[in-house]
């Protein structure tokens, strides 16, 4: 069962901008913070306290409640890509300070122990990956200043998406090279 609510909550939370978008066409802005709050605070139970990701669910939720707070229920939610962003960013970040860096630890996980080089590569590839995370969260952050719905669901719920795609894809075609050379 915490599988099947893991990947529920995770195809939701994928799916979130175009619900926001329906939602607040409805007028459900209530509905929709309850909504995101129950999502995130299910996704958090089923990951376990363990798990960073869950810190990061819940990171954004307090994020997400406390501009809601102070402004609206939905600015609350439309800043939740900035909030996600702006998390993977320091974690990102403080993994280069305090190593092994994100992608380091993920690659020991699927390859086993790394060479030198290979760790640098690594650390490399986690800060292109900071840039992103800066880079996104800074146009996810335009969108919700525009206050144009279908701009904000347009780039949160796909194009992020596809560049975010497209940056891992081209990493992969890379590491084929790098790791041919090496």
């Amino acid at each position: 069962m915490p599988t099947l609510l893991r990947y529920s909550t995770t195809i939701l939370l994928i799916g979130y901008p175009f619900l926001v978008w329906w939602l607040a066409q409805q007028g459900y802005m209530r509905e929709l913070f309850v909504a995101l709050a129950v999502i995130l605070l299910l996704q958090a139970i089923s990951l376990g306290f363990n798990n960073p990701r869950s810190y990061l669910a819940l990171v954004a939720l307090a994020m997400v409640l406390l501009v809601a707070w102070f402004t609206d229920p939905l600015t609350g939610v439309l800043y939740y890509p900035v909030w996600m962003n702006a998390c993977l960013l320091v974690l990102f970040c403080f993994s280069l300070l305090r190593p092994p860096a994100v992608i380091t630890r993920l690659a020991t996980l699927m390859e086993g122990s790394l060479s030198p080089a290979a760790v640098r590569y690594t650390e490399r590839v986690t800060l292109v990956w900071a840039i992103f995370f800066a880079l996104n969260g800074s146009i996810a952050w335009w969108t919700v200043y525009l206050g144009d719905m279908q701009l904000w669901a347009l780039y949160n719920g796909l194009i992020a998406y596809l560049l975010m795609g497209l940056l891992m894809a081209v990493e992969w075609s890379i590491r084929r090279v790098v790791k041919k050379r090496h």
